[in-house]
């Protein structure tokens, strides 16, 4: 009986931080709604890599290449020129055009429409099999694309927030604080909720929560924090 209150209280709390952080930020975006392919590739290079670095990048592989089955057939070293000023260029080059072949062969088209019927979890788990897909670019490709599915991401910035409020453990990874931290969303959340719950926490983790400069004293979160209440 413990357990179900603590996940209650974890839940309740979730949707406070959610509306304070609302109230503190007010609504994000509104963000372009990519298609599932598209979003998967801005997924594959965007890793690690400023948003307008690797923006720039998914406008000149769409300028260069002008639709993305061009992009799968084309040789890995004019990928790589394209996106170059991503980070990790030389790996993420070879991976995409490998995820892209992948999902050809899989489907017989260069389409993730066949994602639409499956589970959150299924779906989850058939895109990290994909070259260079982990937990971040999987459920973004659900989530922030025209698939609106209920997943959550979680980048850099959402997880060290996660930490310091003391959701997860200091060394814990994207796909297992997903794991930990899925159980406890407001249940009947719709696919938005969970886009701006994201937009949110990552803001906060931009602006405030900052790796290794934390401004604590402006964080709206300060009194319900572990890493807040213990500076």
């Amino acid at each position: 009986m413990q357990l179900l209150l603590n996940l209650d209280d974890r839940m309740r709390e979730l949707a406070d931080i959610h509306q304070r952080l609302e109230q503190h930020f007010g609504r994000q975006g509104p963000y372009r709604e990519l298609d599932p392919i598209s979003q998967l590739v801005m997924g594959l290079i965007g890793g690690k890599t400023r948003g307008d670095v690797s923006l720039s990048a998914f406008e000149a592989l769409v300028a260069r290449f002008g639709h993305w089955e061009a992009v799968r057939d084309a040789h890995v070293a004019e990928i790589y020129e394209v996106i170059r000023g991503v980070t990790f260029a030389e790996l993420k080059a070879p991976r995409l055009k490998a995820s892209l072949l992948a999902v050809t062969r899989t489907y017989g088209a260069l389409t993730l429409s066949p994602l639409e019927d499956m589970a959150v979890e299924d779906a989850l788990a058939w895109l990290e099999r994909l070259p260079g897909v982990g937990r971040k670019v999987a459920a973004a490709t659900l989530n922030l694309s025209t698939l609106r599915k209920a997943a959550l991401v979680i980048d850099s910035h959402h997880l060290r927030v996660l930490q310091r409020l003391g959701y997860v453990g200091s060394r814990t990874g994207i796909a297992q604080a997903y794991d930990l931290v899925m159980p406890l969303m407001p249940q009947g959340w719709t696919a938005m909720d969970f886009d701006y719950h994201h937009q949110f926490m990552k803001v906060l983790g931009q602006d405030i929560c900052r790796n290794g400069s934390p401004i604590c004293e402006r964080c709206p979160l300060r009194d319900i924090c572990a890493t807040g209440l213990r500076d």
